[in-house]
């Protein structure tokens, strides 16, 4: 099984690489995600194995963020879908070689050219590639229209066809301002890999947000002897686009370089043209013929439009809001436990036998004590200590899980989310205790809250915004908690407090 990691994967290009990993390739492939949002508002999330949700690319904890999930989850090959992430995790990049990881990102020395469109056209102006012509403002005609575009931008962000005049009131100068080129526009998706260069070209009949959205198939000699230029002079990836037009003397100019899989790549496999499982086959080790078998030398000229779909990413289900000690949790031994272990220490025998039938009247340790005969000085000498070990591992093992507490669970499980929302100081100890019951897998999240007298409030303030529907608890805490969140509660017997009527 082969660990890929997508990386910017709601993109339309992740989304069909994945479904057609899945399609074909669903023994041979885990996939793994990353993207800034989260996972139900991706589009492929429902052909992602894992998901992580990531900081932006340029955060300052986002290089250390991929490499820690690249470690854990053992990744074989990673794929770029963004040009940061591509310069990045570049194919030289030391930290990727000693995971044994290979990337599909850039070749370095291409890193320092694709930094900005600007920089990429000056270096293919070197290699005598055909381009439209640019401008500085001093150079504009103010009635004359011109296209803009920032160094920077992704897709259509950003681009505008304006006049001369305009453009000069612009105060950003980080723009490329270019001679307007004639339509149509023609995307040349490229597969350039071990000196074997295939392209499949797609006329721009209509397109929105910068993605082609309906198309004709195909073919121009004369963009196929630029792009083989192209490979010659810059070691481009295995998969990228340019995008063309005509200049205002008539002629083919690289109106774009995009060096990653195409936005509209789907228009293009409808037509025949599956890139996607040559990449699998090279992940795979396949043989050069067995690469370049699903992609054609030439595919019929044919005219093919997106439909878009709609796709389920997420069912929200009601949440339910559990308690856990008189709840789930039988902790009645460890309370009697840890009193007579600081008892001992205070060299005092008392028979706490009834402690639980006492504190199920909604009384304290330290009503008990007194009622033992002991000084309320001394009562709450000994409640502080008993607070201070209370949630100490050795003695957490003395509880156990009510015999209906796993069928309750699962039982509430079947239709509804569940959080688990419990009042604790020791936050460590708790994972670790629900972990060891093996609890912690039926809940969607966890939260503590500290005890005390603001521990209703602020469980119902997690209740609240979680939009919790029910509260199950066993103490008139939790009553509380659900009743200042205006959601229902249930009542468990068995815990620690009588049902208060």
């Amino acid at each position: 099984m082969i660990n890929l990691l997508l990386l910017t994967c709601g993109s339309n290009a992740c989304y069909h690489f994945s479904k057609r990993i899945k399609e074909s390739f669903k023994s041979d492939f885990r996939l793994i995600g990353t993207d800034i949002n989260d996972s139900y508002l991706i589009p492929s999330i429902n052909y992602i194995d894992v998901f992580y949700k990531s900081p932006y690319s340029n955060s300052p904890d986002y290089y250390q963020f991929i490499l820690d999930i690249c470690k854990k989850e053992k990744v074989n090959f990673i794929l770029p879908l963004f040009d940061i992430d591509q310069r990045l995790f570049n194919t030289s990049n030391k930290d990727l070689k000693n995971l044994g990881i290979h990337s599909f990102g850039l070749a370095p020395e291409v890193s320092d050219i694709y930094t900005d469109k600007l920089q990429m056209y000056k270096y293919l102006q070197s290699c005598n590639m055909p381009l439209p012509q640019i401008f500085n403002k001093l150079e504009l005609d103010d009635d004359k229209y011109y296209f803009i575009k920032p160094y920077n931008g992704s897709g259509s962000i950003g681009t505008e066809k304006l006049c001369g005049a305009d453009i000069k009131t612009i105060s950003d100068n980080n723009i490329m301002i270019q001679e307007l080129c004639s339509e149509p526009e023609y995307t040349v998706e490229c597969f350039h890999y071990q000196n074997t260069l295939r392209t499949v070209m797609r006329e721009r009949i209509v397109s929105k947000a910068g993605v082609c959205t309906k198309t004709k198939i195909c073919y121009i000699p004369e963009l196929y002897e630029i792009v083989e230029k192209f490979v010659k002079n810059l070691h481009s990836p295995i998969c990228f686009n340019l995008q063309f037009m005509k200049n205002s003397l008539g002629n083919y100019v690289i109106t774009d370089v995009n060096l990653r899989l195409a936005g509209g790549m789907s228009l293009a496999y409808a037509a025949g043209w599956d890139e996607v499982t040559a990449l699998a086959k090279i992940m795979l080790g396949k043989e050069k013929r067995e690469v370049f078998s699903t992609l054609p030398e030439h595919i019929p000229e044919q005219y093919i439009v997106r439909a878009y779909t709609d796709i389920v990413t997420k069912i929200v289900r009601p949440i339910v809001a559990f308690d856990l000690d008189g709840t789930l949790l039988d902790s009645r031994k460890r309370h009697s436990v840890v009193l007579d272990f600081v008892l001992d220490k205070y060299n005092l025998k008392i028979d706490t036998s009834n402690l639980i039938d006492f504190k199920r009247q909604g009384k304290n340790n330290i009503d008990y004590l007194i009622s033992k005969g002991i000084s309320e000085s001394l009562a709450k000498d000994i409640q502080t200590e008993w607070i201070n070990n209370i949630e100490n591992i050795e003695f957490l093992k003395s509880d156990e899980l009510y015999p209906n507490a796993i069928s309750i669970l699962k039982q509430y499980s079947e239709n509804n989310d569940l959080i688990l929302i419990t009042a604790r100081n020791n936050d460590i100890n708790l994972q670790k205790q629900i972990c060891d019951l093996g609890i912690d897998t039926y809940f969607k999240n966890i939260y503590v809250v500290k005890p005390g007298q603001e521990a209703a409030k602020n469980k119902a303030e997690i209740l609240k915004k979680k939009h919790a529907k029910l509260m199950i608890g066993d103490s008139e805490i939790d009553k509380q908690a659900a009743d200042f969140a205006s959601i229902d509660f249930m009542w468990v017997n068995h815990g620690f407090r009588e049902r208060v009527k």
